[in-house]
């Protein structure tokens, strides 16, 4: 399979690194464009630029409903004329059709599966090309950091066993949402579950240090200390994340008092 034509759009941040990856399949007489990215005037011109020796844009294929990747999805299939794909249509203004897990999508002679990968966020999709072993993951697995993994939307349970889903895949290279290309894919997956069994084993020493009652952002300082401080709300998520899973398997214990989650060691 041909290499994807890679557009970054121009969102970049602490949170989104250099920014938010469009994908652009296709070797003429059509095309799929995955997560278009937010709604920006120069990003749609890039995009439609693009698309133009390729002949057409047939499918526009969402990974998830994030504001830096689902947004532009309007614009760009108003443009076109692209049917929109996404897991949970109504999260998005687009007028997505509903593309179950293991749905396929095709376009000439690429055929990209969906594989439903919750944990970032439950409408969270990859998009497999058996053929080549490619897999485009969206936010699930992203090169040069780690995905966040923040309640309500975000669980940490979930993530590990999509993690372990898609290592199943055996996929040679990685097109990440976030990032350049990954070109050993399998060990960027292994490194993935390493570090968040890591993390766990991290929290619940802390939780442990700290032998009393405690918010997840309490342990953040601690766990996050070589971090930047902007990043430190996004932490208290992961950590959160975390702390529901050990309390889901009884490790920990949880209570909510005025709203908010307080978590003990048992």
């Amino acid at each position: 399979m041909t290499e994807p034509r890679v557009l970054l759009a121009p969102n970049p941040s602490l949170f989104t690194g250099r920014g938010t990856n469009t994908y652009l399949l296709g070797e003429g007489g059509g095309a799929i464009c995955i997560d278009p990215g937010p709604d920006d005037d120069r990003h749609l011109e890039a995009i439609l630029a693009a698309i133009e020796p390729l002949g057409r844009l047939d499918d526009i294929l969402l990974s998830h409903s994030h504001p830096d990747h689902r947004p532009l999805a309007r614009r760009l299939a108003g443009a076109t004329g692209a049917r929109v794909w996404a897991l949970e249509p109504d999260r998005g203004d687009d007028g997505a059709l509903p593309l179950v897990d293991g749905g396929r999508v095709a376009v000439g002679g690429i055929v990209l599966e969906a594989v439903h990968t919750p944990g970032h966020a439950a409408d969270h999709l990859c998009y497999f090309e058996r053929d080549s072993r490619a897999l485009y993951s969206g936010d699930h697995l992203l090169q040069g950091m780690t995905s966040v993994i923040a309640p309500p939307d975000g669980d940490m349970a979930d993530y590990l066993r999509s993690l372990e889903r898609v290592r199943a895949l055996q996929p040679r290279v990685i097109h990440p949402g976030h990032g350049e290309r990954v070109a050993d894919a399998q060990a960027l997956i292994d490194e993935y579950l390493t570090h968040r069994r890591q993390r766990e084993a991290e929290v619940v020493q802390a939780l442990r240090d700290r032998g009393h009652e405690v918010v997840p952002a309490d342990l953040v300082p601690e766990i996050y200390a070589a971090y930047p401080r902007e990043l430190w709300p996004l932490a208290a998520g992961s950590v959160e994340a975390h702390l529901d899973k050990l309390a889901a398997e009884g490790r920990v214990r949880r209570r909510t008092e005025a709203g908010r989650a307080r978590y003990s060691v048992r």
